[in-house]
């Protein structure tokens, strides 16, 4: 017996699948997590403070507590004016030794005026393990390098890996995970991605972050096809016109 098919089968077949919609979503806020997650104001803020803040030779006070070879723990105290006229209130005890460092303050602030141009309460600490490091953030800070004052306090609580720590910051690859919030936004995140400024000097040669902020945002980090501040983002598991305007 010879079967026949109903044509209404067969041209069903060629049908093309639909396209998948354009989702359209603010990429303020994805910005924002993109510059609160580099680890390198961080680093630089814990390695090299008195820099970073600003501070002159005999404000903020600073007591030695412990003082040996690679070894050395400072307690900082504000209630002191600057040369410059800026105040510092609060206090600061940081510790530098062979396996880490670490930097904790307790409401201490840098202002002009009414301005504040530096704040930090609360840790962060940096640990050595060969040439992996490990980077604990859980602080409230403003003033860095990535974070102005003007925008609000940034809150973190954020764990950082890094390696190579020899090359760092021009090429190492690096992971995070944790919360951060803004001014205007809460989020949770994890991700993990590589830098080399031989490649690319304003975004991550390759890699990903995975964002909670109300919806589920996937970033795709491709600075080593194409260095251009730009990448792939999805929101929800669809596709946006795209994300522009990072500079690490």
């Amino acid at each position: 017996m010879r079967a026949f098919f109903p044509l209404l089968i067969l041209t069903g077949c060629g049908t093309a699948p639909a396209t998948a919609p354009v989702v359209e979503a603010d990429p303020a806020p994805l910005l924002e997590a993109m510059t609160a997650v580099q680890s390198e104001p961080l680093v630089e803020l814990v390695e090299h403070p008195h820099t970073v803040i600003g501070t002159s030779e005999n404000c903020p006070i600073v007591t030695v507590l412990e003082s040996a070879p690679d070894t050395l723990r400072e307690h900082w105290q504000g209630g002191c004016t600057l040369d410059s006229g800026h105040t510092i209130t609060g206090e600061i005890e940081r510790f530098d030794g062979p396996d880490g460092t670490w930097l904790a303050g307790n409401s201490f602030q840098l202002q002009q005026g009414e301005d504040t141009l530096f704040m930090l309460d609360g840790a962060i600490e940096i640990t050595v393990s060969g040439d992996l490091w490990l980077i604990d953030a859980a602080a409230s800070v403003c003033g860095t390098d990535h974070w102005a004052c003007t925008d609000g306090l940034l809150g973190l609580d954020l764990a950082f890996t890094i390696y190579p720590a020899a090359l760092f910051p021009q090429d190492y690859d690096t992971t995070v995970s944790g919360a951060l919030a803004t001014e205007d936004a809460t989020f949770t995140l994890d991700g993990a991605w590589s830098v080399d400024e031989t490649e690319c000097g304003i975004e991550p040669t390759r890699g990903m972050l995975s964002v909670q902020q109300g919806r589920h945002h996937a970033l795709t980090l491709n600075g080593a096809d194409s260095c251009d501040g730009c990448l792939d983002w999805q929101v929800q598991g669809q596709p946006t016109p795209g994300l522009c305007g990072l500079n690490r």
